[in-house]
């Protein structure tokens, strides 16, 4: 149980340390010396555990599934651009006063921004999505069309008979 335990906690901080693109579950058990067979096991526990999102991916030519966090950790970059830890008036900000948190400008375009950021963030993962799943429609495609010509080439290769 130990191993185990170990191991999740091992592959938990590899998928956060790539950051919100996460990992290829390949390079995942790449890194952590593990069978194919025994990485999907440990994906499967942190997503079931909701640490983690399986999302099916086309990477070089192979289906695969990227591994990515749910969660982050929280870095100091959100409170460092925070206008507030700069502000010339920042001595007179208060609720009731006339510089107030709930009137301020600054706060208001900084909160903006970071809404922006985290938008875009959940629209480069849904095209990635979308895209993969164009991938699968593009695929089945085209092996329909594969069949289709075997097909019709098993049928002359009847008639010369």
């Amino acid at each position: 149980m130990d191993r185990i335990e170990d191991l999740t906690g091992r592959s938990l901080r590899i998928i956060t340390n790539n950051g919100k693109d996460g990992i290829v579950q390949s390079n995942l058990c790449k890194k952590l010396d593990l069978s194919s067979r025994e990485g999907s096991r440990v994906a499967i526990f942190l997503e079931k555990r909701l640490l983690i999102k399986r999302v099916k991916s086309f990477e070089n030519g192979r289906w695969t599934y990227r591994l990515i966090p749910t969660k982050l950790p929280i870095k100091i970059d959100c409170i460092d651009s925070a206008p507030c830890l700069s502000c010339p008036v920042e001595h007179m900000c208060s609720i009731d006063s006339l510089y107030g948190p709930h009137n301020c400008g600054l706060v208001e375009d900084w909160i903006v921004v970071s809404f922006l950021e985290k938008t875009q963030i959940k629209q480069k993962i849904e095209d990635h999505i979308y895209r993969d799943s164009e991938v699968v429609q593009s695929e089945k495609h085209k092996r329909g069309k594969v069949l289709v010509r075997v097909s019709k080439g098993n049928r002359k290769s009847k008639k010369m008979r």
